[in-house]
């Protein structure tokens, strides 16, 4: 197998291993940035010379706050040589600048042609701050390369002509819009504790209107005090260690206290632990669904047949590469473990309803993340799911539990490496949308312009542009949902996994945040192109003892000799007033370098700024911490809040609330499932922007049931008493 390996490097992918060794370079520059002071190494870097043009003016970012602006770099030519490019770094470093983070990616590589040397394109992009001005800049574009025909003692290709094209600067000055409130290591807490954060769940537990966080795969409970200071606990009296990945918070069993559902990663099975009052969970644990499940990621609940208790849908994900076999077709796998909807009798007790719901073909899906959402507007909960190796799959609820594959019908483009979704009114129409988080791929990209693939795997060569893809922002227009023109501007963040929407500058229109980075190790030297040259041809669907044998070979040293989507930086998406997105994470701070993975944002400090929980993954030491950022952002922008607690017959989940103000009709939906490994509490936010005065909130449950609140005061949350 590695003979033919070697033989189709050598042949098929002769011009992309060109691309490889030329694009050690720009590896190496990455690596060396991360680990020397950066000034120093740019001043090392080979090459002879640099073309630019100047920034044109600034122009203010319509983002909602103040102090973003933005200039192109499209005005005046400058050409420089090595020693006036070095006189322009000491210049800037003169200045006080300094470089924080950079991403350096090979999206095109064009091999010699008569007699002509490579060229090559790297997207780029350098995160500086000048600390005592405040001032912090986003440099991002395209570096066109032509090489030389020379090397450097440790064998890098040395550019001759660098290019800068397509670039911009976003900068801002001022007080960082993001602090650290809490950074919680499990091994820190207690070294006994299990070293991981997820689930995470934030859930206001003891009803006092402040949400505690919960980080149930440590076993803890922060309680909120208030003013931004939090108390930690065990969470259950009687754990189960080590918890499944997926867990809930909900009303199971219709006494109107909290219940927590998980599995042992052990046993394997779903466990139901009985809440009592104060939020607190004294009682031992009992099965409440017998059949065993292997890795269970998503759990949603939701009242499917409108009978007045939650049911729930577990969402199960295979791990490739698993004993040998991969997922087949990479692109439509349905070859995982079981995902299960589960009908509840009323005390918190499941039986299977999956086949007899209509949910039998796709019930092998790998699934990453799933909510139970009106989708439609019919008054009943549909069902999304976001599964690796194949998209997205809607489905429609008759309203009495029975479920219809709508994917094709719904959507216009479904397929993605499904990680993570969030559902809103992401363009302030009064129907819900939907945002997938998956994963793009810079070599997908490459292979594409060099026209390489494989005879006779057509199929899986057509299928690489619409899987790598990225992120899809579906808006629901027409019975449809469709992406926008601007949905590119949120699609391509690279390897993806929890997400959050929300209005953080409470400008009147929906932000988004999205946890990126796989496994980084000591260099960015990424296995992704290893993977689409020859693993997605490699294995099927069933164990393989040799491909188990030959894998652990190739992908020894992984998250460690080297990365696969490593050193990516997080996004913050700020809304350009529904028409498109800017990222600025590294602007307001929350650009972590680290590999990330469950996000949730909620407000836990209460002051109508939804803040931003962030887990980062450290594969090096094996576990995960929770960084809790509180937002200041500085905005005159009006809000206005509503928390929904669970009453019996008459649970939170699924329910809408419609904004009434001017000529606004926004909507919110409280749904679980969603982002990664994580739950978003029982409340709804709506930034307002400059509206001092809101006609109405309309809440309605599925089944119909509605209550309003007429002129309900701004600048606060409301508690619904029913």
């Amino acid at each position: 197998m590695e003979r033919e390996r070697i033989r189709l490097d050598r042949t098929v992918y002769r011009h992309e291993m060109e691309a490889q060794a030329y694009g050690s370079t720009f590896v190496s520059l990455w690596d060396r940035l991360r680990s020397t002071e950066p000034f120093k190494v740019l001043r090392q870097f080979p090459f002879v010379r640099l073309e630019y043009r100047l920034p044109t003016e600034w122009k203010p970012l319509p983002l909602g706050m103040a102090g973003i602006r933005q200039a192109m770099l499209n005005g005046k030519p400058i050409s420089l040589d090595h020693p006036g490019y070095l006189a322009q770094l000491k210049e800037l470093e003169e200045a006080g600048w300094r470089i924080i983070q950079t991403e350096w990616h090979h999206s095109e590589f064009r091999p010699d042609k008569k007699g002509r040397t490579p060229q090559s394109v790297f997207s780029f992009e350098i995160h500086s701050a000048k600390a005592n001005a405040q001032r912090r800049c986003i440099i991002k574009g395209q570096l066109e390369v032509t090489w030389t025909l020379h090397k450097t003692n440790s064998g890098l290709r040395i550019p001759g002509t660098i290019k800068v094209r397509d670039a911009s600067i976003t900068d801002y000055i001022g007080k960082p819009a993001f602090a650290e409130l809490l950074q919680i290591d499990p091994k820190k807490v207690d070294a006994r504790l299990f070293p991981r954060v997820s689930p995470l769940m934030v859930y206001d537990l003891n009803k006092d209107g402040l949400p505690e966080i919960v980080l149930a795969g440590c076993n803890l409970i922060y309680w909120n005090r208030g003013n931004g200071k939090f108390e930690h606990e065990p969470m259950l009296e009687y754990p189960i260690m080590p918890l499944g990945a997926a867990g809930i918070l909900s009303d199971f069993n219709g006494d109107g206290q909290v219940d927590f559902v998980s599995s042992g990663k052990n046993d394997g099975l779903l466990k139901l632990w009985i809440g009592s009052a104060g939020g607190r969970f004294t009682a031992e644990p009992s099965t409440c669904f017998q059949t065993m499940l292997q890795d269970p990621h998503a759990m949603t609940a939701g009242d499917i047949d409108l009978d007045g208790d939650l049911d729930l849908f577990v969402g199960q994900w295979k791990q490739p590469y698993l004993a040998g076999s991969m997922p087949t077709p990479y692109y439509d796998a349905r070859d995982g473990y079981p995902d299960y909807l589960l009908l509840n009798d009323g005390s918190g007790r499941f039986s299977d309803v999956t086949e007899s719901a209509g949910l039998g073909p796709n019930q092998n899906r790998r699934t990453f993340s799933a909510s139970l959402a009106d989708l439609d507007g019919d008054h009943d909960l549909d069902l999304l799911a976001v599964c690796d190796y194949a998209g997205i799959d809607l489905y429609r609820n008759n309203g009495r539990g029975q479920f219809e594959d709508m994917s094709n019908q719904w959507l216009n483009k479904r397929h993605g490496f499904g990680m993570a979704h969030a559902i809103n009114d992401f363009d302030g129409d009064g129907v819900l949308d939907i945002y997938m988080v998956g994963m793009s791929s810079i070599t997908v990209g490459r292979l594409d312009k060099l026209g390489l693939g494989r005879k006779g795997f057509e199929k899986i060569d057509a299928m690489r542009t619409p899987m790598t893809y990225g992120n899809r922002l579906l808006l629901r227009k027409d019975n449809r949902f469709q992406q926008p023109i601007y949905s590119d501007e949120t699609a391509r963040t690279d390897w993806s996994w929890g997400c959050g929407a929300s209005d953080f500058d409470n400008d009147g229109d929906i932000d988004l945040y999205i946890a990126n980075g796989q496994l980084s190790g000591n260099s960015a030297l990424d296995y992704d192109p290893r993977f689409w040259c020859h693993d997605v041809y490699t294995g099927n669907s069933h164990p393989d003892r040799t491909l188990e044998t030959f894998y652990s070979v190739t992908l020894q040293g992984l998250g460690s000799d080297f990365s696969w989507a490593g050193f990516l930086h997080n996004h913050l998406f700020l809304n350009r007033n529904n028409n498109g997105f800017q990222n600025v994470a590294f602007l307001l701070g929350t650009a972590f370098e680290f590999d990330s993975r469950a996000v949730v944002a909620a407000d836990v400090n209460i002051d109508g700024r939804p803040d931003l929980l962030v887990v980062q993954y450290d594969a090096k030491e094996r576990q995960q911490r929770l960084f809790v950022m509180r937002n200041q952002i500085q905005t005159k922008g009006n809000w206005i809040g509503l928390h929904i607690p669970d009453q019996p017959g008459l649970p939170a989940n699924g329910a809408t609330i419609q904004l009434h103000t001017g000529n606004r009709n926004d909507v919110r939906q409280l749904v679980t499932g969603d982002s990664f490994t994580a739950q978003h509490p029982a409340t709804a936010h709506f930034g307002l922007g400059e509206n001092q005065v809101v006609d109405k909130l309309v809440i309605r449950w599925p089944g119909g049931r509605t209550v309003t609140l007429t002129q309900p005061a701004v600048g606060q949350y409301h508690r619904l008493k029913i």
